[in-house]
């Protein structure tokens, strides 16, 4: 299928979409992004999406135009988007937004480069992305504690969502296939897994890692559902310490973890608490999460 992307002010065919080596998107990985995802059609909490892009883009220093800054702009172009990639009966959209500072000045008589910051916008079907994840909603997430550690926040500001992922393709390499790292930073606290955001359940109450960690939308999305989530602290070895722990990220809501480190998460089942929280979700958007990507798993 032909899919169409927006590229700094243009609406092209994805394969044609191209930008120069010398960007410094490439070079240094220096880009905010956003990727959300669709229920039933309807792109999911777009606006708080948008609203962390630009605080990504003040925290990395990527000096946005000023008609960049206002939601109405980058909606217009995301409808168009949208309505120019219909995935099929039963897809959902997967969005890519990137937010590029251009190439460095060094570069800018370069052919082909673009010398000021832009934005590109390409939509392809969710469910490449959430591949074979049918089974954790009911046989849970196994994790292991990666040996690499979470960027410090000195280095790069965790509050914002960034292009340089290596530290998650580096924790990746080390755990065999299926199996999830979680990265502590360098005092030995959790703080995330490539792509989620950590909850907790102890006591009855739901607490969210907050410290340098990402502010996730589906991570706030729990508080929504419960009203009132706590901000928690987890050192390395947890295990012992919650009743349930989750994996909470856009292109699945959120998983449940039944072990750390080969030891169970409670039980070692999904809990209680997460699969009345699931149901929450489900309600809220109107659809069958787990059963919608597992019926893709099944095709």
């Amino acid at each position: 299928m032909n899919r169409t992307v927006y590229l700094n002010g243009k609406f092209v065919n994805e394969a044609d979409a191209k930008i120069s080596i010398y960007d410094l998107s490439v070079m240094q990985t220096a880009a905010a992004f956003e990727m959300t995802r669709s229920f039933n059609g309807k792109h999911f909490k777009l606006r708080e999406h948008f609203e962390r892009l630009i605080q990504s883009c003040k925290l990395l220093g990527i000096e946005l135009p000023r008609e960049w800054r206002e939601w109405n702009a980058l909606d217009s172009i995301i409808d168009e988007v949208t309505q120019r990639n219909d995935h099929g009966p039963g897809e959902e959209h997967r969005l890519l937004i990137v937010v590029s500072p251009g190439c460095a000045q060094m570069y800018r008589d370069l052919a082909g480069v673009i010398p000021h910051p832009f934005i590109y916008v390409a939509d392809f079907p969710l469910r490449y992305t959430v591949r074979g994840f049918g089974k954790y909603f009911t046989e849970g997430v196994h994790c292991v504690t990666s040996k690499i550690q979470q960027v410090p926040d000195a280095c790069v500001p965790s509050q914002a969502k960034h292009r340089s992922r290596l530290h998650f393709h580096l924790a990746q390499q080390y755990v065999p296939e299926g199996i999830w790292p979680i990265l502590l930073d360098e005092g030995g606290y959790v703080t995330e897994a490539p792509g989620a955001n950590i909850c907790f359940v102890t006591g009855g109450k739901v607490y969210c890692v907050t410290i340098n960690a990402l502010p996730g939308i589906s991570m706030q999305t729990i508080g929504d559902l419960h009203l009132q989530v706590f901000p928690g602290a987890l050192g390395g070895h947890v295990s012992h310490m919650v009743d349930e722990l989750w994996l909470t990220g856009t292109p699945f809501c959120m998983l449940p973890v039944v072990s750390l480190d080969g030891k169970p998460i409670g039980d070692g089942k999904p809990g209680p608490m997460y699969r009345q929280t699931l149901q929450k979700w489900n309600e809220l958007v109107g659809l069958d999460i787990a059963q919608q990507i597992q019926a893709w798993d099944a095709t």
